[in-house]
This record gives structure tokens, sequence and C-alpha cells, in this order.
């Protein structure tokens, strides 16, 4: 049985996991949690086959390690690394397959980065739930709004607040939960002084870090996501797979993933969005089989590159 080192920085393990499980049925899988370069040569000279999990620093010295010359190598690339000069360090030579988990990543780092992965072969495989463990809750329409992120620029927290004040100006019933830790303070002390200048110290609660999500998705009629950029976010997923109605904002690269009557470009529109008389619990879920975005499709396309690299 050939053995697979997965291999990702302290941290970052957050989507892997899965991956793991269903690969360990068929390979001998070990996942290696980064603290320093020797972890990376460990791993390396470890398996036949290494998945690097991120196209950060752990990649580049990898790809850029000796060791690694006549393995199987497979890079994941999420999404925050295109928008840095760590690309253009990975040694690309070495890598059999670059996965995306959408097409719009990969077009970015095209235009970002031109040439830099002509050579190398691509996939896009996306992120996938596990829609056998998660339960349709088959909410309606109501006032529970609910954010699933670490609260960071990324996720533009102005936007959330203006669209909150917004709701509420039509029913003071309306409430936000935010489960997602602080990663900058500066959000902490903005969201602190504007939640009372806007009055809303009844309308939103802070959660932190949720360990238990099962518990925390029910009773909720509506997932918001005012983020500026993603990849393929599991929160949208997760929350249309339980039947929740989502309201996206259209970043760039979602007119690829979700339907149009989702989105909104303005702060009215996501009001208008949340108070429409608008909700089919049903086609939520339906779009996320549809789309082929659950594990067992994730599972059976990483097999099939495995296989063929």
């Amino acid at each position: 049985m050939e053995k697979v080192s997965v291999i990702c920085l302290s941290g970052l393990d957050n989507f892997i996991d899965d991956i793991i499980d269903g690969l360990s049925d068929d390979y001998m899988v070990r996942k290696f949690i980064i603290r320093n370069e020797q972890d990376i040569f460990n791993a390396i000279d470890y398996g036949s086959i290494i998945w690097l999990e991120w196209a950060n620093q752990t990649s580049i010295i990898a790809t850029n390690y000796k060791g690694i010359k006549g393995k199987k190598v497979i890079l994941r690339l999420h999404s925050y690394e295109i928008f840095s000069d760590m690309p253009s360090q990975i040694n690309w030579s070495v890598v059999d397959r670059l996965i995306f988990v959408a097409p719009h990543i990969r077009d970015i780092l095209n235009e970002l980065n031109p040439g830099i992965i002509d050579d190398v072969k691509t996939d896009i495989i996306y992120n996938g739930v596990d829609i056998d463990k998660i339960k349709s809750l088959s909410p309606n329409a109501g006032y529970n709004i609910a954010i699933v992120a670490l609260i960071n620029y990324k996720k533009n927290p102005p936007m959330v607040l203006q669209i909150m004040k917004g709701l509420v100006d039509v029913d003071k019933r309306y409430m936000l939960h935010w489960a997602g830790a602080f990663q900058d303070s500066h959000y902490k002390i903005y969201l602190d002084y504007m939640i009372k200048e806007l009055k809303l110290e009844n309308n939103i609660k802070f959660y932190g870090w949720v360990d238990d999500m099962g518990s925390f998705w029910k009773g909720k009629n509506y997932l918001l996501s005012t983020s500026i950029h993603e990849g393929h976010p599991y929160n949208i997923m997760e929350a249309m797979i339980r039947g929740i109605k989502p309201v996206i904002h259209n970043f760039y690269g979602t007119k690829g993933l979700y339907s149009p009557n989702l989105l909104f470009n303005t702060v009215n529109e996501a009001v208008d969005k949340i108070t429409e008389n608008c909700y089919n619990s049903s086609s939520y879920r339906d779009l996320v089989i549809r789309k082929k975005w659950t594990l067992k499709n994730q599972l059976s396309r990483i097999k099939q590159i495995i296989k063929e690299i």
C-alpha cells in the first residue's frame, strides 16, 4: 500500500481531515503538521505520494527540497496564496498536478502571475460537504441571520453593519449571530463602537470560535456572506445543504458558482433578499447536490488524479 504524506502548515489543516479519512481505505495516509523545515523533509521522505495543502511557505520549501524528486506531487491552492509572491517561489517543475478549488482562483493566479503555471497540469476540484451527515433543517423565512467566518478585512464587516441597520429599520426582530473569532483588533474596536452608534446592541451577537456548529445552525434562517473575495467557501455550502438561504455579496467568481437570485451588489439589495417573500429551502440543498459539491464527488476526483500521475 502506497504511503501518502499530507503536508500542512500548523493551523491550516481545517479542510483536509475528511480527505485523509476518504483516502485511508486505499493508501497509508499520514498528516504532517509543519512547524519547521525538518518536519517538511521528514514528511517528504516518508511518502511516495506528496499532498501539499496550500501554495504557501511550506510548499516553497517542499518543492525546492532535493528529496522530492521522483515523488508524485499534488499541490492544492485554496485562495489567499494568489495575492502574494509565494506562487512565484514554488518549484513548479516537480508538481505533477495543481488543484484549484474554483475556476476563478486559477483565472486570478494567471492574471497576477502570467505564464507561471503554463507547464503545470491543473484541475478544478470543488470543496465538498458530507451530505450524508448533514440533515436539512427545512427552515423558512424568519429573523435569524448567521455569519460563519473569522472577523477580518476580507469578510467586509462594515457592510454587515450597514445591512443590519437596514434590516432593523424594517423590523427590530432581525438578529445577527456571528460565529467566528476576531483576527484583527482594529475590527473589534470598530464594531463595538459602530454597533452602539447604530443602536444595534440588541440585534448582533458575537459567539467567537464555535466548536459545535451543528447546534449553532439550528434556528437560523439566512446565511449572510459579505466577503470581498472567496475561493469556494464551506460556510455557504454548509448553510445551503441544511436548507438555509444564502445571501451572497457578488465578489469576483460568484456568478460561476451560485444562482443569480442569491447574489447582491448593494446594501439595499441585501436587505431586499432577506425581507422578500422568496424562500425555497429544498432548492438551496438541491443546488449543492446538482453542482456535485459533495465529499463523495471530491474524493472520487482526487483518487482519479492520484491514479493518473
